[in-house]
């Protein structure tokens, strides 16, 4: 990263962690638990949204999502333009080049086993210079999709959490308006209920409710991104990891948890969890990689990569410094035209 480029302050990091426990708390209920004025707040996060170094946006839950780790080799010289191609794609949420053979990685959703099926056989446009592809399906969904920067002590989280609630007892299956619902959210998660609602045709109030029962059902989920190098997470690694099928959920559990993890699939193959973390430095992965071998000693890392830069992060495209310039809305069910 430049020396001239600006790390987000303390203050700023502490709203996007309480964001990323309550991604659409209201400033009012925020400004307790961070000692700020409800005028403040709301004026930062306006800057961090203008800066695209910070963003809402609303996703599939573990439990919902079905997907794919793409990998891809690529002509030399060609990798960006792969992933650029990629990442214009809305059922891709998620790009990036890495060191290595296979060059390019891409996480595709659906909705679906065989939704996932019919787009890595038949509707995924696979772009010209791509020279050889693998695809991994998704056994198990660990951790990644919500993740937290950790800045606010136990008491302010507890101040800023929303009381989870009981889940519904009955919901409808996840439906056209439930889509709808979902894409009106994809370029801004904390959009308000009014505007939603104008958007949909429906009342505040019917957005409202359904939004809660889907999130209390378990069917989304919302999450708040950051630019990770301005926040001190300076690159990223792709780890393939053996594990013996009896630990695969246990170990997947396990490293999902870590605060370092971006995202961790259980898969069928020789190497069954593939894991994207973030790093500090690249000596911080060095103490990953002995963490694994001392908290999972069953695990074998199989192989091990660099990403040498993120072109998508869950439907938003980002520059070098992974602030967001554009955003692609993650759609699961989009089919290419």
């Amino acid at each position: 990263m430049d020396s001239d480029t600006q790390l987000l302050n303390e203050t700023d990091l502490a709203l996007v962690d309480a964001l990323q426990v309550n991604p659409r708390a209201s400033w009012t209920s925020l400004a307790e638990a961070l000692d700020l004025a409800p005028v403040t707040l709301a004026r930062r996060w306006q800057h961090l949204l203008e800066s695209g170094s910070a963003w809402v946006t609303v996703a599939l839950s573990n439990s919902a999502m079905r997907g794919a780790l793409l990998e891809l080799t690529c002509r030399p010289g060609t990798a960006e333009r792969v992933a650029l191609a990629l990442a214009e794609l809305p059922n891709v949420s998620t790009v990036g080049v890495t060191t290595g053979e296979f060059g390019v990685f891409a996480l595709v959703l659906a909705p679906t086993l065989p939704a996932i099926a019919e787009v890595l056989v038949r509707t995924l446009p696979m772009p010209p210079d791509v020279v050889n592809a693998r695809s991994y399906v998704y056994s198990g969904l660990f951790g990644g999709v919500v993740w937290r920067l950790g800045v606010m002590n136990r008491a302010q989280t507890e101040l800023v959490r929303e009381p989870a609630g009981p889940a519904p007892e009955q919901i409808r299956p996840f439906g056209p308006a439930d889509r709808a619902l979902f894409l009106a959210l994809g370029h801004d998660g904390r959009r308000p209920y009014t505007e939603l609602a104008a958007e949909l045709g429906t009342s505040p109030q019917a957005v409202k409710r359904r939004l809660d029962r889907l999130r209390r059902h378990g069917d989304i989920t919302f999450r708040c991104d950051v630019a990770r190098p301005l926040a001190g997470w300076e690159s990223m690694a792709l780890l393939w990891l053996a594990v013996p099928d009896l630990h695969v959920r246990e170990t997947g559990r396990r490293l999902g948890a870590w605060p370092e993890t971006r995202h961790c699939a259980a898969v069928p193959g020789p190497a069954n969890l593939s894991l994207i973390v973030s790093l500090r430095s690249l000596d911080h992965l060095g103490k990953l990689l002995t963490r694994i071998a001392v908290d999972c000693p069953e695990a074998a890392v199989v192989d091990r990569r660099i990403v040498l830069r993120q072109v998508k992060v869950h439907g938003r495209i980002v520059d070098e410094l992974g602030r967001s310039t554009r955003v692609v809305p993650v759609d699961p069910w989009a089919t290419p035209s």
